[in-house]
């Protein structure tokens, strides 16, 4: 008996890779769209969480979010879009690790509003992390560490629960539509 190897391609079919590559292109298109100053930061979130949840809530598989996060990162680090260079990929990834691990945990977060809304204000206010460890790495003042984490993640959490807060509605669109099961 021949064994195969289970490699990265065999975890999605061609549908769930396409669907999970045009919300990882429509988060890379909603920044890009987004690049004018609005002097808000973690304004971009918004779009973020609204693709991310909802192409985990389509492709309902282990690291379908992870992998978004991994082809926002890459396109986003290719376009020149951010700061960081390769954090930028981290940042996207553990955003979508977060909301794998919460889809693990309860499969049907995409039909409750309070639950998109706790899950996209989490996994957008987890990127903080990454911003402290370079700013401490970096060898910022402690005090100026603390203010920055805690405007940032306040507002990642801000515009990350807004724009899950659109997931529901469209899930149910999609399955009543038949485009989803």
């Amino acid at each position: 008996m021949e064994k195969t190897k289970k490699g990265l391609g065999d975890r999605f079919t061609l549908r769930d890779g396409l669907w999970l590559g045009f919300c990882a292109t429509f988060i890379v298109i909603a920044r890009a769209a987004l690049r004018f100053k609005l002097s808000i930061p973690g304004h971009s979130q918004f779009f973020t969480m609204f693709f991310m949840l909802l192409g985990r809530a389509v492709v309902k598989r282990n690291g379908a979010a992870a992998f978004i996060g991994l082809v926002a990162g890459v396109l986003s680090l290719m376009l020149g879009m951010g700061r960081g260079g390769p954090l930028v990929i981290v940042r996207y990834m553990i955003s979508g690790l977060v909301i794998d691990l919460a889809f693990t945990l309860h499969p049907r977060i995409a039909e409750s509003y309070l639950l998109c809304v706790l899950v996209g204000g989490l996994a957008a206010g987890i990127r903080v992390v990454v911003l402290v460890v370079v700013e401490i790495i970096v060898g910022m003042d402690t005090v100026l560490v603390i203010q920055h984490a805690v405007l940032a993640s306040f507002m990642n959490v801000a515009f990350g629960a807004l724009g899950s807060l659109m997931v529901p509605p469209v899930v149910r669109r999609l399955k009543a539509g038949g485009l989803v099961s």
